[in-house]
């Protein structure tokens, strides 16, 4: 999954003032709830509070904040991770104004009625974490397992199931930049080249211990329809250790006469570094990662423990049928949206034209009025909003999150414009309490983060995250 770098602009205060005066009637502050505390959420988040007086409560299912940016980028790109520290400021230098609840389940530990009747407005920013099935024979065979549970296992999420590592043979299905994530940690893994990073302990010892040492990543598509970064593609080939190239039979389509007319200079320099990495002649090293394209998944045969022990293909240029043999198999097919209980859902495909942009809307999706607002009855007074993955699917890399953040900043704060609150919306803390739900606060999570930091210089490591927090949810339990 790639996450690019960013650098968060502060704007002049001027600029800030300037956006406020638009609240300046208002005697009542909004009271806004973010369902989501990733990328999509925090970025909106930064917006509101430079464009109005508003109050928020950001809430996220996981125990901890920050989504995808903690368990979704890779562990050897932690750079990318460092806009954390820009959302952490958020909560230092507003601390009257935005408050955090992790741990808590919109639709269970709170309705998203009950959201509605205690915020002014609500921005769903969620993301969409559901991975696409594999949909083959077998497919529930032992050690198959989709890209984002093995992202999710290596980048520490609780309760994440180990796979199985002690065979030779991996094969991945996909030709995405998760793909390629899972394939890399797998192959620095074993030479033991992330001991430095944010991989638990307990995980990075399995990864090192790991039997692996030939990859196969396999794509239905060919070689020219692959959806890799340049970036992540390169990281690959470059891992010292291991051979990894493209397999001889894509040589031909992959000559420039058979590149589409005009194309992006980027694609130009992604398929020059596919054409460099074609296999001249057999494989020489002892770990190979190979690239694939073209074949198509037809069956999982299992041993008689039920393990996965051959991937069965065909091979749409040959029309033969191919066997790959492997122990763990990993299926990277994509992510398909979400709609959280109580949320209005589309109950049929249309497709709306809004602010220019072409949307369609699909049987399961949120159901939306336009590009940014939820469909939500007449009679309800409270606006709902979606931006990110879980309103358009999941798709782009987070500058365009950022962009879309802001854009849906501005719309709230133009539409809060338009009203004269006639009460202070009282948010929902005090009912989480009397629930007894055990959220983590602000003040939580920095304890969390720096015991993390701090268990992780003991070892030589960007930190050691926790696995398990109970003794943090119960103000009875000690931090460390």
């Amino acid at each position: 999954m790639i996450i690019r770098r960013i650098v968060i602009c502060s704007r002049p205060v001027s600029a800030c003032l300037q956006n406020a005066r638009t609240f300046s009637n208002h005697k009542i502050a909004p009271r806004i709830a973010v369902v989501g505390s990733g990328p999509a959420g925090m970025f909106t988040c930064t917006s509101l509070l430079r464009k109005s007086p508003a109050h928020i409560d950001v809430f996220e299912y996981s125990p901890v904040p920050y989504g995808l940016v903690r368990y979704g980028v890779a562990p050897d790109h932690q750079e990318v991770k460092n806009c954390i520290n820009g959302f952490d400021k958020l909560f230092v230098n507003h601390s009257d104004r935005i408050k955090l609840f992790c741990n808590v389940k919109v639709g269970q530990d709170v309705a998203f009625d009950e959201l509605v009747s205690n915020y002014d407005a609500i921005v769903l920013a969620y993301g969409s974490y559901r991975q696409r099935k594999l949909q083959t024979p077998g497919d529930k065979s032992t050690n198959v397992v989709s890209g984002s549970d093995f992202v999710a296992w290596y980048n520490g999420v609780p309760n994440s199931k180990a796979p199985l590592l002690d065979n030779s043979e991996a094969v991945i299905i996909g030709n995405g930049n998760v793909a390629l994530d899972c394939a890399r940690i797998i192959s620095l893994g074993v030479l033991g080249k992330l001991n430095e990073t944010d991989v638990p302990l307990e995980r990075l010892k399995l990864l090192e211990n790991a039997a692996i040492n030939r990859i196969k990543i396999v794509g239905r598509r060919g070689p020219l329809d692959v959806s890799f970064t340049i970036k992540e593609l390169r990281e690959q080939f470059r891992v010292e250790g291991w051979q990894s190239y493209i397999e001889a039979a894509a040589r031909e389509e992959l000559e420039p006469e058979k590149w589409p007319a005009g194309i992006e200079r980027k694609h130009q320099r992604l398929f020059e570094l596919l054409r460099k990495h074609v296999l001249g002649s057999g494989p020489t090293d002892d770990k190979q990662c190979e690239f694939l394209f073209r074949r198509v998944s037809k069956e999982i045969k299992a041993d008689e423990n039920g393990r996965v022990k051959e991937l069965i293909v065909e091979n749409t240029r040959t029309k033969q049928r191919e066997a790959f043999p492997c122990g763990l198999l990993i299926y990277c097919l994509g992510y398909e949206s979400m709609v959280l209980d109580g949320v209005p859902k589309n109950d049929k495909v249309t497709c709306i034209l809004r602010k220019r942009v072409n949307m369609s809307c699909f049987e399961g999706t949120i159901a939306m009025s336009d590009y940014w607002r939820v469909s939500m009855p007449s009679a309800c007074s409270t606006r709902v909003y979606a931006t990110g993955w879980c309103a358009h699917g999941p798709q782009g890399v987070i500058v365009q999150t950022q962009q879309q953040s802001a854009a849906v900043a501005e719309t709230i704060s133009t539409d809060l414009e338009q009203i004269q609150l006639q009460e202070q919306k009282p948010g929902v803390a005090d009912l989480l309490k009397s629930r007894s739900v055990r959220y983590i606060s602000w003040e939580k999570w920095k304890q969390i983060d720096e015991a993390e930091k701090e268990r992780g210089k003991l070892q030589g490591k960007v930190r050691e995250k926790f696995t398990a927090f109970d003794q943090f949810v119960s103000d009875k339990s000690p931090v460390n």
